[in-house]
């Protein structure tokens, strides 16, 4: 069982109803929601994260960060516990997955171009490591997921839209490509199902049958017409950067810049949710950008014990505002 961190070390705030986002119609009162919103990693935390993309959560309550620009993991054994530099050499990984079955984490080493295995995160020692899945060479690969049920584990390329299935490194490789639509970043198990998330075309991909394969494609709302791996909505629609189910509605992050969105709403939908895939096509959909501070990037969003977890950086300013976002629906 987590335990909640400590709120004299974390900036804490409270969320209720909020306000009705665009293009989203109905009010927040008729959909009966509520978050408490805590700062789960404080900004200023001895750590001082650069670039955080990803929080995941191994055994026994072990939290672990990937902090992209300090080229580094840390983490630490609890929400009370202080936190650790791992010396598991990297250079700008994005996430890493925990995987029960043999007992080691795989992460993309993405400005490596490779993908790596290890055992423990206190040692320098790799215990896998390639650059090639299936053949095809990785290029600055992103995020990994594991589905728990079967031990297959998911990786992805950016820019060419590969996704890779794997049950250890050099173990029972494919991979597949998947109509994205230009640069993807993200990648989400959910229900027992693989989504692939498009950035630059604001879509999301279901893998309905890998073998085939065979894909459900869901493209967003976009008054703009136009794509970019990032943006802000008036100028390129959404940009996702990852999406999450989470409680019954569907939670979504894009890549909006206060650079170049200027006298425009920067922050408008930078983070949304929605209920299903025919309201992120309309665009029914309630935008969260509050819970968000301005001018600070959403970036992957992690699900662990009914609580939902974002990353967030200051991409101007790596370093300034960083941190971890912690949700929790409030009681009825």
């Amino acid at each position: 069982m987590k335990v909640k961190p400590c709120l004299t070390s974390c900036c804490f705030f409270w969320i209720g109803f909020l306000a009705c986002g665009k293009p989203q119609k109905e009010s927040p009162e008729k959909s009966g929601f509520g978050l408490e919103v805590v700062e789960y990693v404080p900004r200023e935390s001895s750590i001082r994260l650069k670039t955080p993309t990803h929080i995941a959560f191994g055994p026994n309550n072990r939290e672990v960060i990937t902090d992209l620009k300090n080229n580094r993991f840390v983490f630490r054994e609890g929400p009370e516990e202080p936190f650790q530099v791992s010396p598991v050499p990297l250079r700008g990984p994005h996430s890493v997955v925990y995987n029960p079955k043999d007992k080691l984490y795989y992460a993309n080493d993405t400005e490596n171009h490779r993908m790596i295995a290890f055992s423990d995160l206190s040692k320098p020692t790799i215990q896998a490591q390639t650059k090639k899945i299936a053949g095809i060479n990785l290029h600055r690969p992103h995020d990994v997921v594991l589905d728990p049920s079967t031990g297959w584990i998911y990786a992805i390329n950016p820019g060419s839209g590969h996704v890779f299935r794997f049950t250890a490194i050099g173990e029972n490789e494919s991979a597949i490509k998947v109509p994205l639509q230009g640069y993807a970043r993200a990648l989400t198990f959910t229900n027992g199902k693989l989504y692939a998330i498009g950035s630059a075309k604001g879509r999301i991909v279901e893998i309905v049958d890998w073998k085939t394969p065979t894909f459900k494609i869901y493209d967003s709302h976009d008054p703009s017409g136009r794509n970019g791996s990032s943006g802000f909505w008036a100028k390129t629609g959404l940009v996702l950067n990852d999406a999450e189910f989470f409680q019954g509605f569907w939670y979504a992050t894009s890549y909006f810049l206060k650079q170049g969105g200027a006298e425009t709403d920067f922050n408008e939908n930078k983070f949304i949710r929605f209920k299903t895939f025919d309201d992120f096509n309309k665009g029914k959909w309630t935008d969260l950008s509050t819970l968000v501070p301005s001018g600070i990037t959403p970036y992957y969003l992690t699900v662990n014990q009914g609580k939902l977890y974002l990353a967030v950086f200051n991409h101007g300013a790596p370093g300034r505002g960083d941190s971890i976002l912690e949700f929790t629906p409030l009681k009825k």
